[in-house]
């Protein structure tokens, strides 16, 4: 059986093979009449529209906007990630858009962000220095960063989570705690609990939005001679109840009980 191609339905119709790319990809450019002729003949032939892949490089654009991100596991459970999703979705759905997720697994040569096409991507949560990014840059994907450090190459959003922390640290110093726990991840090899300097807790944390955190903190707990507790998990994310659990109840039993605790993590935040 002969492959049906656009000429084919061209050919049937009477017009052009763009008037049929146009039928498929850019309808108001038809009459509806002709548009209805042209889908109707395609659907006998069994002709499904144009390649999606040939379509983009003639448009020289796919219709897709990516989102790296570091761990997909860690968008899809964390609240405050599937919110920040969620109106991604929302702002692209009035435009055609699809959302390509880009997660950024090892080796690095095998990251999506290698070959998959998209016009245009979000980078939100990295790591520092993470490949992905660089290849997506060499591949010149316009890119907007979220909880990234600036970079003169991309705009970025971010809220001001230094002073955020260092807001809320002075809050339960100005209610008189004294013996405060700080809640994190990613600090060190074991899961554990330990109280550690600012040098060690802030050369241990890379993800941007928590480091801004630690020194908001730090900030104003330095300033009133407070050495807190630390909990920390090995994991990068804390995104399960159980995991939050177990952080909070090793805070709990340390020598020194705090009186209050401040999480890094969405996830213990609501514990």
């Amino acid at each position: 059986m002969r492959k049906v191609t656009l000429q084919t339905v061209a050919d049937v119709v009477g017009v052009s093979r763009m008037t049929v790319s146009n039928a498929f990809s850019r309808p108001d450019q038809l009459s509806t009449e002709l548009r209805a002729r042209i889908l109707a003949a395609a659907a006998e032939l069994g002709y499904v529209g144009p390649d999606p892949a040939a379509r983009g490089l003639a448009r020289g654009a796919v219709g897709a906007v990516g989102l790296l991100t570091q761990s997909l596991r860690h968008t899809f459970s964390d609240e405050i990630s599937t919110r920040f999703l969620g109106a991604i979705a929302r702002e692209l759905a009035p435009t055609g858009l699809a959302l390509t997720l880009l997660p950024t697994p090892e080796p690095a040569d095998a990251a999506p962000a290698w070959d998959v096409a998209v016009d245009a991507a979000i980078v939100y949560s990295c790591l520092p220095g993470s490949p992905a990014i660089e290849l997506l840059r060499r591949r010149r994907v316009p890119l907007v960063h979220v909880d990234q450090p600036p970079d003169d190459d991309a705009p970025g959003v971010n809220v001001d989570d230094r002073a955020g922390a260092r807001a809320a640290a002075q809050h339960l110093l100005d209610l008189g705690h004294r013996r405060i726990g700080i809640v994190t991840v990613g600090l060190g090899e074991d899961p554990g609990v330990e109280t550690r300097s600012a040098d060690e807790l802030l050369a241990a944390t890379a993800a941007h939005a928590p480091h801004q955190r630690l020194l908001g903190w730090l900030d104003a707990l330095d300033a009133a001679g407070v050495r807190p507790v630390v909990a920390r998990q090995a994991d990068n994310y804390v995104d399960t109840d159980a995991g939050a659990h177990a952080l909070l109840g090793a805070v709990t039993r340390t020598a020194q009980t705090p009186t209050a605790r401040t999480p890094t993590s969405q996830t213990p935040a609501t514990q």
